[in-house]
């Protein structure tokens, strides 16, 4: 006999649970329960069973399709390609399933007036490029963040250096792990993500080199830090873990509602990813 665990195992469907839930396609099918529910009850009645039996019929149906919901995501199959299809964007932008407008980050977004470009140019960090039309790292502040790098590489650092050097020293800090990319939330709220080891060794020597350049470093909130560090790393070129130089490269992304085209950079040597955009905003 298949022990519990296992066969609720075999029932959850991840991709559709947990972090990856469309609360729309929720929203949706919590909506047919109940209307299955009713149905059933009416139906027993009508048929005679007696009001008691439909009451108690109808609880019947409503919890099993609960609990269906609850382990698979959905209870009518197709829900989530029915909900994106079908439901206007105005109602998927309630739960925050709306595409989210190109160049967030996720863990800075939400002050209009901080421009992280500006920042950096400002932090001696970046400048035109002499032979492109795009931005590029100064030869400074390059050769003082892979010199960083190397030193926090070489002296093993952990992650309470990297919340130093984005000066959290208050708060109930806390990780979520995601093989070898994780987040660090400081009282529920989203400090900064990390792809990779890679992507935190950048982010820690980044720091350290920010907080000489900066001309307000000290002055900017923890999500404006974030921001910073997490966009500096599309200019890394390269890889703190193997030394190669990182790949940029975009690829699709199906949630539940919505197809999105993510920016990824990776490590071809190693294969760390040291960046990847955020296709929902937080």
């Amino acid at each position: 006999m298949r022990a519990p665990d296992d066969l609720l195992a075999r029932l959850r469907r991840p991709e559709h649970t947990g972090e990856n839930r469309c609360l729309p396609c929720t929203v949706v099918n919590a909506g047919i329960a109940v209307l299955l529910a009713a149905g059933a009850g009416v139906a027993a009645v009508a048929g005679g069973a007696g009001a008691d039996l439909g009451v108690v019929l109808g609880a019947g149906v409503l919890v099993i399709c609960g609990v269906t919901i609850a382990l698979r995501g959905y209870l009518v199959p197709g829900t989530p390609w029915l909900t994106r299809r079908y439901l206007p964007e105005w109602v998927l932008a309630q739960f925050g399933k709306a595409p989210a407008d190109a160049g967030g980050d996720g863990d800075g977004a939400g002050d209009p007036t901080f421009h992280p470009e500006q920042d950096l140019v400002a932090a001696g960090a970046i400048e035109e490029c002499p032979d492109r039309d795009d931005l590029c790292l100064t030869d400074g502040f390059r050769a003082d963040w892979l010199a960083a790098i190397d030193r926090v590489r070489a002296e093993d650092a952990d992650r309470a250096e990297l919340l130093a050097a984005l000066d959290i020293e208050e708060g109930e800090v806390s990780y979520e792990e995601y093989g070898d990319a994780f987040r660090a939330t400081v009282d529920g709220s989203v400090a900064g993500r990390w792809e990779s080891r890679a992507a935190f060794l950048a982010d820690l020597g980044a720091a350290q080199v920010l907080a000489d350049r900066h001309p307000d470093w000290s002055g900017l909130e923890l999500r404006q830090r974030s921001q910073l560090l997490h966009g500096l790393r599309l200019f890394l070129d390269t890889c703190p873990e193997c030394g190669a130089q990182p790949d940029f490269e975009t690829e699709t992304v199906q949630s539940c509602c919505w197809n999105h085209e993510v920016a990824a950079v990776s490590c071809p040597g190693c294969g760390a990813r040291l960046f990847e955009s955020d296709p929902l905003s937080a």
